[in-house]
């Protein structure tokens, strides 16, 4: 039972959005820009999904990146 309320939890995580870290990725930058865009109101806007987790949506991070002219690939 433990075991299926972490994999129900990290289902729940991984859901929610995409993390800090794999947004730079995206954009080929270092996860404090994404930090220092969100605190200026630069780029898609994090949600809380959690007491201390932000998320970003994975599909307006990618449409940010297209229009702003940042490559990114499909996978």
């Amino acid at each position: 039972m433990e075991n299926e309320s972490a994999d129900v939890r990290h289902l729940s995580e991984r859901d929610a959005g995409i993390t800090r870290r794999e947004y730079a990725a995206l954009a080929r930058v270092h996860p404090d820009t994404i930090k220092r865009w969100a605190r200026v109101g630069i780029g898609p806007k994090p949600r809380r999904v959690g007491p201390r987790l932000l998320r970003y949506d994975r599909e307006e991070v990618l449409a940010y990146l297209q229009i702003s002219g940042t490559e990114v690939s499909a996978s």
